[in-house]
């Protein structure tokens, strides 16, 4: 995720890893959207972090309870999703993020 542009921390325990997704994607939709166009278009399930309260916002929570290879095919999904929704709003002249010109 780091080579994607994210930040985050590794854990020291437990099996929940928190997440802020590249600035140009977490500045422009709330996470609640970003996780849902992650589940959408990526089929990638991660956890809005505003669903932990309200300094949950601009992290995405993800659960590391997949084996290895799982969870690489998920980041790999990640990427891509990321990657095709620049492509195609660079294509329309639009901002990534918001669809909008």
């Amino acid at each position: 995720l780091r080579r994607l542009g994210w930040s985050l921390q590794p854990p020291k325990a437990g099996m929940f890893v928190w997440a802020q997704p590249p600035a140009s994607w977490r500045d422009s939709m709330s996470t609640m959207d970003f996780a849902m166009m992650l589940l959408e278009r990526g089929h990638v399930a991660v956890s809005p972090g505003s669903g932990f309260g309200p300094s949950g916002e601009g992290f995405v929570r993800l659960a590391l309870v997949e084996n290895e290879n799982r969870l690489r095919q998920a980041v790999r999904q990640i990427g891509r999703c990321l990657q095709q929704g620049e492509e195609t709003a660079g294509e329309r002249g639009e901002d990534a993020e918001t669809g909008r010109k």
